[in-house]
């Protein structure tokens, strides 16, 4: 097989397949052990079927099975204690992953080791054993599973991996479980000042993370009675989100790398099925590359840190007090691509640096396609006079400040539209002139970043309309479908 078919069927190069033959002592008393193993990791990263795998390798499918069976057997014995799981790496070598931005923000001057966790799903078979199909059905999934829990590093290396847990089991009452007695594994390896970056799922495990003398961080939920969260409240959610991505990274390694995981397992198969996660998990470990820091970390850690974390969004503020998203006679509505708009010209690293990460650049572009359908423009509105009436009271920083005011429609509710109001200065080059922002969307107020829909109009005015081709995502599939307009 040419390193090429080699790379592909079975996910490692020649000299990767052979490191891994030589990490697993004892194969060697298995017959066709070379044939075992790469049977095995073909099933592992394309998920075809068994008889496809025994045409492909030429040998019948009882045998295979067999041989697959001996390897998956020897990998969890050998090969997964040295690259997975909290026995084959301290907590030193967990602080020297830190990457700079999430050290910066949470490992603190004496580099803690920084963990984050998520769950994720295995997708099973509905069974006629019934305790096993009410303990797998999930009713956020609508679907049979089981759920692994991910604990990873900062630059994706992947600590260890729990269950396979009830579908019916919270995250939270995950964490629960396995922190809940001083006796527990993971109780005695983490120590007091380990931080650890959640999501909201692990909200109810966070009184006992914090009674044991751990930090923990994630994004702030709204309140009783809230329909945004306050300044400060959202940009500390933007500290952990611009972390927190790693594992949803590695969580899609899992489903692009090895196409098994992907699959619906068989009743039969579901008694492996973690076994089969545990050894992609290690396989990720010992040849997947690392996440490394971006070459603009420093300035984003800047950004976050010492500009924007503790700065009220007054421009919010006046927005609300002043009830503006009523006011339609104020703001004049322009067609973007035939008005002349004075809005300054960036460059994409500036919009970076204004998100503070690509995630908001990324929704832009589906944001705008969503924007321009309708009639094929771009429209926003231009605050008639900005030394009228309608700003008096708010402190401008010079005299060339425009106000401009987008109306973004929501990706999720059909009949929901975000009020989108920038603040700009016309004679200022670079990131400066973009003064200040706000939106009515539940992130609208941070000031550290930016969410997608404030970024969609920078991003447009500043950026976009000078490329020749901005073309809405998908396009194609536009059409895909077949649609009655109301009456």
């Amino acid at each position: 097989m040419s390193d090429e078919l080699c790379h592909y069927w079975v996910g490692l190069s020649k000299e990767q397949f052979g490191e891994l033959y030589l990490e697993l002592p004892g194969i060697e008393n298995i017959r066709h052990n070379k044939l075992a193993l790469a049977a095995y990791l073909i099933k592992l990263r394309t998920g075809d079927s068994d008889q496809r795998i025994s045409t492909l390798l030429n040998v019948p499918r009882t045998t295979l099975m067999r041989l697959m069976g001996q390897a998956r057997d020897i990998l969890e014995q050998v090969f997964v204690p040295n690259n997975l799981g909290i026995s084959h790496i301290s907590r030193t070598q967990i602080s020297e992953r830190n990457l700079l931005i999430p050290n910066g923000l949470f490992g603190g001057e004496n580099r803690q080791p920084i963990i984050i966790s998520d769950g994720t799903y295995l997708y099973v078979q509905k069974s006629s054993n019934y305790m096993y199909q009410k303990d797998t059905y999930s009713l956020h999934k609508y679907r049979n599973l089981m759920k692994p829990l991910l604990m990873v590093c900062c630059d994706g290396y992947i600590i260890d991996v729990l269950g396979p847990y009830p579908a019916t089991t919270s995250d939270a009452n995950i964490i629960i479980k396995e922190f809940n007695e001083e006796s527990k594994p993971l109780r005695r390896y983490f120590q007091a000042d380990d931080v650890f970056i959640l999501d909201r799922g692990f909200r109810d495990s966070v009184p006992l993370l914090r009674a044991c003398n751990y930090k923990t961080h994630m994004p702030a939920s709204l309140q009783q009675g809230e329909n945004q969260l306050s300044t400060l409240a959202a940009n500390k959610s933007r500290a952990v989100t611009v972390c927190r991505w790693v594992v949803e990274a590695v969580n899609g390694i899992f489903k692009q790398s090895y196409k098994l995981l992907r699959h619906e397992f068989f009743n039969r198969a579901s008694k492996h099925a973690m076994t089969d996660f545990r050894i992609a998990a290690a396989l990720i470990n010992r040849f997947h590359q690392r996440i490394r820091d971006r070459e603009d970390a420093g300035q984003i850690l800047e950004i976050i840190n010492h500009q924007n974390m503790h700065i009220n969004n007054t421009l919010a503020d006046f927005v609300n007090q002043n009830n503006l998203n009523r006011r339609r006679t104020d703001f004049l509505s322009i067609d973007v691509n035939i008005h002349n708009v004075s809005f300054p010209r960036l460059e994409y690293s500036d919009l970076i640096l204004i998100a503070c990460g690509t995630y908001q650049l990324k929704q832009a572009r589906s944001y705008y396609g969503e924007h321009i359908r309708g009639d094929g423009s771009y429209t926003i509105e231009l605050c008639r006079n900005t030394a009228s009436n309608l700003l008096e009271g708010f402190p401008l920083p010079s005299v060339n400040c425009s106000l401009l005011r987008g109306k973004i429609q929501s990706r999720h509710i059909s009949r929901k539209t975000y009020f989108v109001y920038i603040l700009y200065e016309s004679n200022t080059e670079g990131r400066a002139a973009i003064k200040q922002y706000c939106c009515n969307c539940m992130v609208g107020r941070r000031t550290v970043g930016c969410c997608a829909h404030i970024m969609t109009i920078i991003w447009f005015l500043s950026w976009a309309r000078y490329q020749e081709h901005v073309n809405p995502p998908a396009q194609f599939l536009d059409n895909v479908l077949i649609t009655y307009e109301s009456e």
